[in-house]
């Protein structure tokens, strides 16, 4: 089968990309390269992940610090201004005469007219040495306490100015009489900025401002709106105004039934918010409220940033810095979103992987097409030199041909294995040539004995033809089936240049056809077509004048009725098979065949063995048909002229009688009685290594082994003319 002259284009094609592509090493090339490209792309993206993070913690850093220098500067203010309240000459007769005369209104009046206002604060408040609130521009604070701590105490009596936050607070116990409530200012969240009264280092007051945290110094923390800077209590209570304060609003009206919120506990669960409004907390809250990395951390005295991720008080995951300031006894933490943090970045990476990824893909198709030309320039060379493939196979060299195609020694273009390749090809392939070849690949792929054939694999490739039309059954291409390659001979061959065989490796070699066939009846299926040409004998590594079983074409299912491809393949008006190795039966009527057929057909098969004579002769095929349902062949040894054993002799006969039931029951039955025979013992191993070391090598050095021009004896019915 010739092989089609491609078209212009697929050469120039081929030409073009084969030039660059007919080197193997340009795909593996390729495919290193996106490698490297991979690996390069990925440590750059941790790198600038890495460098993200470094620069996201140094400005969370810088942040917070200025937050901080903003809050000590408002406090520092504060006190400067109560400072320089306490020492006017006109304001400090009036704190005075106060701090003496109590509750006069006149001299509440005078003092409240002389105390100047602040745009940053809410009140102003003078306190006796208890801190009770005795005069204020906010009458709602007379009576109430600052709640001040012993150390806020201490700082005031040594004429230091003080803070008293609300973690400072003793809620535990407050001075209490007709005129006062337990409730203190900076139980309500406020801070109060206190500077002292003293008089012969007693302190008998202090003049302070009340600030509410949720006001001005919230609106100097919100830097960015997409920063939550918050201050916190050692209570772990935040004292700002929340950046989510609508968010925590919503959860405090669901879970407390009212909206006023004054501070809440700093918590990690997401759904699980919690205000505290006007009520006091107790200083183990943080036990029953698991507190944030953050809110924790610097409650310990620490500070420090965490660009990895943790939870907020909301649940949510940020990044974020924090610091405890032990001179006001408050912390201060700024967080972040980590999609807001990192947006950037993501959006980077994701830049990073679609470049990564058409990267990839042109890659992989500029591969594909360096393998495309390289496979073109392939079969052009191989157009060139005349060499034929199918698929991945290389066609070498042709073994024969049959009516049902033709088989090929060839090789595995990867595994570089050498097999035997049977393609159905000719002039007129029917749909039912191909389904007898389908058929033969699937039920041969079914069995395992060793002296079977071994199938590899089974395919369709498109057909180079030198015509430019074909028939409408080779549009779909050439079928094929990839079988193992045997080094050796056909029984054939053997018969044609070495004659009659020894009786002793007759048995020999029919025991192991029978072993073959036994599997294949147990199986259900009948071969029907067994014949010295279709057993190989080849001489393999540690065994000698070993048997291979091969040409399934025309097995048949035992019992199958309603098997239309065997029915269409076999009709009763047809001869399928080799005249000469059919049973009479099959002869009258193929689709009779039965077990006892292949029993025939191995009695034939060692008839030609022993006499190396086929069990008929004749002109033509009627002739030799005509003869095998009328007369039983001559025995061997009057076919020769000398003596055989008997045993064996009458073994074979048994196989050929007319009548199927005078033949063995069954192939395990004709294999029971080859081993009963007395010949069996005689030929052993040492005797083939020897026939093939000595006899097969001294004639393949004079001669090639092959097979003498076909007689009518050989050929299958539907190649006789």
């Amino acid at each position: 089968m010739a092989l089609r002259p491609t078209t212009n284009r697929l050469e120039a094609v081929a030409t073009v990309v084969g030039g660059y592509s007919h080197c193997r090493w340009i795909p593996w090339l390729m495919v290193c390269l996106l490698i490297v490209m991979f690996a390069l792309m990925m440590w750059v993206s941790r790198l600038i992940n890495h460098s993200t993070h470094e620069m996201s913690g140094l400005a969370f850093r810088s942040i917070l610090e200025g937050n901080m220098a903003t809050f000590r500067l408002h406090i520092v203010e504060l006190q400067r201004e109560t400072e320089r309240v306490i020492n006017t000459p006109e304001i400090s007769p009036a704190i005075a005469a106060v701090l003496q005369n109590g509750d006069d209104e006149v001299t509440l009046a005078s003092l409240r007219a002389l105390m100047p206002t602040h745009p940053t604060v809410d009140a102003w408040v003078l306190t006796d040495s208890e801190g009770r609130v005795i005069a204020s521009d906010d009458d709602r604070r007379v009576g109430q306490f600052c709640g001040w701590s012993d150390t806020d105490a201490d700082l005031l009596r040594r004429g230091l100015p003080a803070l008293a936050s609300p973690s400072d607070a003793d809620f535990s116990e407050q001075p209490a009489s007709k005129n006062v409530t337990p409730a203190t200012i900076v139980d309500e969240g406020f801070l109060v900025v206190l500077s002292p009264l003293t008089e012969l280092h007693q302190l008998r007051g202090a003049v302070g401002w009340v600030a509410n945290p949720r006001r001005y110094i919230s609106e100097s923390l919100l830097v960015n709106p997409q920063h939550a800077t918050f201050i916190f209590d050692r209570h772990a209570r935040i004292l700002t105004r929340s950046r989510f304060k609508d968010e925590l609003l919503e959860s405090a009206e669901v879970n407390q039934g009212h909206e006023t919120q004054v501070w809440q506990p700093v918590i990690a669960r997401a759904s699980d918010f919690y205000l505290d409004s006007r009520t006091r907390i107790s200083a183990d809250a943080s036990s029953k409220y698991p507190l944030t990395k953050s809110v924790d951390l610097a409650i310990r005295g620490s500070s420090g940033v965490d660009t990895s991720g943790y939870r907020d008080y909301r649940g949510a995951l940020v990044v974020g810095a924090w610091q405890w300031l032990p001179d006001f006894e408050l912390g201060m933490a700024m967080e972040m979103d980590v999609a807001e943090a990192y947006r950037g970045i993501r959006l980077f990476q994701w830049l990073i992987i679609g470049l990564l990824s058409l990267l990839f893909v042109s890659g992989v198709s500029v591969t594909a097409l360096a393998v495309w030309g390289n496979r073109m320039s392939q079969r052009l060379l191989d157009r060139d030199r005349g060499v034929r493939r199918l698929g991945q196979y290389e066609l070498t060299e042709l073994l024969g041909a049959g009516g049902m195609g033709s088989v090929y020694r060839g090789r595995h273009q990867y595994l570089r294995r050498d097999v035997a390749i049977k393609v159905l090809e000719g002039e007129d392939i029917s749909p039912q040539a191909i389904e007898r070849f389908r058929r033969e690949v699937q039920l041969t792929s079914t069995l395992r004995h060793p002296n079977t054939i071994a199938i590899y694999d089974y395919g369709q490739a498109q057909r180079l033809l030198s015509e430019d039309t074909v028939t409408s059954a080779q549009q779909d291409g050439v079928f094929y089936y990839v079988m193992e390659y045997v080094d050796g001979i056909s029984l054939q061959q053997l018969i044609d240049f070495y004659g009659p065989q020894n009786p002793s490796r007759v048995v020999h070699l029919l025991l192991q056809v029978c072993g073959s066939i036994a599997e294949a009846h147990s199986a259900g299926l009948i071969h029907r077509d067994i014949k010295p040409a279709n057993i190989l004998l080849s001489a393999q590594s540690n065994s000698w004048d070993f048997i291979k079983v091969l040409d399934f074409g025309l097995v048949k299912e035992i019992d199958k009725v309603d098997d239309t491809v065997a029915l269409t393949m076999t009709r009763s008006d047809s001869i399928t098979g080799t005249p000469l190795y059919m049973a009479p039966e099959t002869i009258r009527d193929a689709t009779q065949a039965s077990t006892a057929s292949d029993l025939y057909s191995i009695g034939a098969v060692g008839y030609a063995l022993l006499t190396g004579q086929t069990t008929y002769e004749g002109d033509s095929a009627i002739d030799l048909c005509m003869k095998q349902l009328e007369h039983p062949p001559l025995r061997p040894d009057r076919r020769l002229g000398r003596s055989l054993p008997v045993k064996l002799q009458d073994l074979i006969m048994s196989c050929l009688s007319l009548r199927p039931t005078d033949r063995p029951a069954s192939v395990h039955e004709l294999l029971q009685r080859l081993d009963d025979l007395p010949e069996l013992e005689k030929w052993n191993q040492a005797d083939s290594m020897l026939w093939w070391e000595t006899v097969f090598e001294a004639n393949r050095q004079k001669s090639p082994v092959e097979t003498k021009n076909p007689t009518v004896a050989n050929l299958p019915v539907g190649m006789m003319s």
